[in-house]
């Protein structure tokens, strides 16, 4: 066990707490590669993994050290080997590590002690700044003198570099004039930063010495990687080191974010609204001769690094601080990652090799922790995945054509070409799509595309990174966007630019995996996908000394090894699904099992089973929880809830229900009903919320308690298989299980197996909302026979499966349902 029993936990921890953060403690020990952990929302999940991981790190940190200073001096023996090196006594070597760390140890207690100057400084500044704030504040605002824009210097701004043409040299995207200037400015930069360079140097290289082991923590949101910076400084971790000579031991915490959380130019964050378009605009700034004035640092970048370190700073501090320092936090903060103890990064920027690459993201040796990693596969063939539609492309064709209809005489040739092979290579596209569709999972060869078409001429992977480095999508969204909507030729601008969208289907054309296919999906759709995300997942669990994922409900957790993780063997790996922190008391799940209830597709629109078993169940349902406590109800899709509603309309049971308790619902295109139904809640009006799996409410939304004291779920909600994603993930898993060997039998049966677990991945989602914290209390209604099958109850969150109780009886279930609340009340 960890040398503190607490791991360091800032309050007294659950027994779950401290199982799930020994788990985590022992896996780092063992040295085991993959840990899969299930822990409910509510259960203190996030501080559970902070507490354990830190803990490790400082209880291993000095070993750590000492063994990266032996490879190191064995490397430096191997170039300079001789008698006398290879007869060096132990002891002697010994000693020489334990001083060689002992010197480091000193130089950082000399850093530590400087970021307490440090912070004590900022600390009179952000008084001072604080004050200056209070005073502007009383000060009469003066009026803001609006200057002229000359008509000729705004359309400026939407012409593109110029481009060289595809016959010259492929290197030679820039003027060389430009690129000239650019390295003149760098070694300029070089000579004046001289100086402070070497100070830099030596305090990354400390840095970098005594924090060898980094820890990665990703997260899907903003909101949530702000909320593991709030965790972060609740713990008081232990110095990792002798605390005679290193008393106290901050934590290095960088969070990464993207330009557009980032920027502090003003110019930029006025003028650009949009990721891409910040993304373009920064980089042509910096890229230019003028350059941005907070990427050129006036002041010394490590200042910039060390008010970073004086504490935990979260992505709106680091903005602060980059402002304060007149200097851009978002290369400010890619920078010094190397110096960091804890980076917290999205997921986009975690799972694209080529984004680790160039962020600088270096995962060798490293702890990384996916949060909320429920997901984690789709979005891993998310982000790998691309799709156009035809109505995509002809807007996409028809803005290029306004754009250079526009500005041709203002544009050189190697732009002109370019676009004109845009324009046609959209045309080739449309034409394939328009002759080819037949229906949604209708395989495309990709060579079927440019058949019998003169498309030899175009180079697409020349025409991708003519968009990416002229940075022409955002040049034309710009433009078309400026366009008076009351033109006839007017074109509707898109808050991401679809030419942006175009080039990454192209990137997917010029870079086809074996791992995907391409396909049609409804709407006239060319879509791309990969079929094997554990391909693209292969070098982080590589590179990582120990990959870690986490999420609330992460069962069934066998999807994980089948899909992403085939190649790790199951003995670097641990698997852990914590109880709930409530009382058992607090939660019953209860399967309604009798024969009348099964909803498949064949029998869910019997008017015996939706306007007599289904409607009796929830009216009386309604009769037994108090009206102070909400009632929440999951349907399998937007269009099976519709149906529901139109029925009880027609036969005039949606008024009688209606009656007993306001009904909510979602609609697909409607407004979100979560607003007025807290509302109601809150003023004590009894009400019933109908939601959809993976709906708006089915994630992210939390239902504690009395927004939620019953939860239902209806039916099984299995994936639509004859959607066009369905079919080719079908096709491609059975033709695995075949080319491996396995019988149509097997194939069949293992296509099942997907199909369940794609289901009850969203039902453990959906009935998770339920209980968010220790009080809170609340029982689970699954309303299908087919809930008692082994291959789908075995598939139930362990805390929810748990808690199953042996009645299936509607009527029992109801008089169980009323002692409960009465009892509670």
């Amino acid at each position: 066990m960890s040398s503190g029993a607490n791991f360091g936990h800032p309050y007294q921890p659950y027994d779950i707490q401290i199982q799930l953060m020994q788990c985590i403690y022992d896996t780092l020990t063992q040295n085991k590669k993959l840990a899969i952990l299930e822990s409910p929302t509510g259960t203190g999940k996030t501080l559970s993994l902070i507490c354990s991981i830190v803990s490790w790190l400082r209880d291993n940190k000095t070993t750590l050290i000492a063994d990266n200073e032996s490879s190191n001096r064995i490397k430096a023996d191997s170039d300079f080997s001789d008698s006398d090196s290879e007869d060096e006594l132990d002891w002697v070597k010994e000693n020489y590590q334990k001083s060689i760390v002992k010197d480091r140890l000193l130089d950082l207690n000399d850093y530590e002690l400087y970021l307490d100057s440090v912070e004590n400084r900022s600390s009179a500044v952000e008084i001072k700044s604080k004050h200056d704030k209070r005073v502007k504040a009383t000060e009469p605002k003066k009026k803001r003198k609006i200057e002229h824009v000359d008509v000729e210097m705004a359309e400026a701004d939407f012409l593109p570099a110029d481009y060289n043409s595809d016959s010259e040299d492929s290197n030679s995207t820039v003027s060389k004039a430009s690129a000239l200037s650019s390295e003149i400015h760098l070694l300029l930069q070089k000579l004046d930063n001289n100086n402070e360079n070497k100070k830099e140097t030596n305090s990354s290289d400390l840095l970098k010495e005594c924090n060898p082991v980094k820890i990665y923590f990703a997260s899907r949101t903003h909101s949530q990687l702000n909320q593991f910076a709030s965790q972060l400084k609740l713990p008081d971790f232990k110095p990792s080191f002798d605390p005679e000579i290193v008393p106290k031991e901050r934590i290095k915490y960088t969070p990464m974010g993207s330009r557009l959380q980032l920027c502090v130019n003003p110019d930029i964050r006025k003028k650009w609204k949009t990721l891409e378009s910040i993304n373009n605009a920064c980089k042509e700034l910096v890229g230019s001769e003028k350059g941005c004035p907070y990427h050129k640092r006036k002041i010394s970048k490590i200042d910039f690094r060390d008010q970073m370190f004086t504490k935990v700073h979260d992505i709106e501090d680091i903005v602060d601080i980059g402002e304060t320092l007149n200097m851009c936090p978002y290369y400010g903060t890619r920078e010094y990652l190397m110096d960091s103890e804890i980076i917290t990064l999205p997921y986009q920027y975690l799972l694209s090799e080529s984004t680790r690459i160039s962020m600088g993201i270096d995962l060798k040796n490293s702890i990384v922790v996916i949060d909320e990693a429920h997901n984690l596969i789709d979005t891993v063939n998310s982000i790998h995945s691309a799709q156009i539609s035809l109505q995509e492309l002809i807007m996409s064709q028809k803005g290029l054509t306004l754009y250079l209809k526009k500005f041709q005489k203002r544009l050189n040739g190697g732009n002109r070409v370019n676009i004109l092979k845009l324009i046609k290579l959209f045309s080739i596209l449309n034409e394939f799509i328009k002759k080819t569709y037949k229906k949604a999972g209708q395989k495309i060869n990709v060579n079927d595309i440019f058949s019998g078409s003169n498309a030899d001429t175009i180079n697409i992977h020349k025409l991708n990174k003519f968009i990416q480095v002229s940075k022409i999508a955002y040049k034309i969204d710009t433009y078309i966007d400026s366009i008076s909507p009351e033109k006839d030729e007017k074109v509707e601008p898109s808050s991401t630019p679809l030419l942006y969208k175009v080039a990454t289907f192209l990137n997917c054309l010029t870079n086809q995996s074996n791992e995907g296919q391409f396909f049609f999906e409804k709407d006239n759709t060319i879509r791309y996908m990969l079929l094997e995300p554990s391909e693209s997942f292969k070098s982080i669990i590589n590179d990582a000394r120990c990959v870690i994922l986490a999420g609330g409900t992460m069962e069934p957790v066998s999807d994980f090894f089948d899909v992403l993780f085939p190649s790790v063997d199951k003995i670097d790996t641990v698997t852990f699904s914590c109880n709930h922190v409530i009382p058992d008391e607090n939660l019953s799940t209860y399967i309604i099992d009798e024969p009348q209830f099964e909803f498949t597709f064949e029998k869910r629109q019997d008017k015996n089973l939706v306007n007599g078993a289904l409607f009796n169940f929830l009216n009386d349902l309604s009769n037994s929880v108090p009206p102070s406590g909400g009632i929440v109800t999951f349907f399998p899709s937007y269009q099976y809830l519709q149906y529901i509603i139109d029925t009880w309309k027609e036969s005039g049971m949606f008024d009688k229900l209606n009656n007993s308790r306001k009904i909510l619902f979602e609609s697909k295109a409607g407004k979100d009903p979560f607003p007025e139904y807290m509302n109601n809640i809150s003023e004590g009006i009894s009400s019933n919320l109908f939601a959809v799996v993976g709906g708006k409410l089915s994630e992210g939304i939390n239902f504690q308690d009395n927004l939620c004291r019953a939860i239902v779920m209806v039916g099984l909600p299995y994936p639509n298989i004859f959607s066009g994603e369905l079919q080719i993930k079908r096709s491609h898993l059975e033709d695995k299980i075949i080319k491996n060997g396995g019988s149509k039998s097997d194939a069949m049966k293992k296509t099942r197996t997907y199909y369940d677990v794609l289901c009850m991945k969203s039902v453990n989602q959906s009935i998770g909302r339920a209980i968010r914290h220790i009080n809170d209390y609340a029982n689970i209604y699954l309303l299908d026979k087919r809930y008692k099958l082994p291959n789908i109850e075995d598939k139930l969150s362990l805390w929810v499966r748990n808690r199953i109780q042996q009645e299936s009886k509607v009527s029992g279930i109801l008089t169980k349902t009323k002692n409960y609340f009465e009892n509670r009340a």
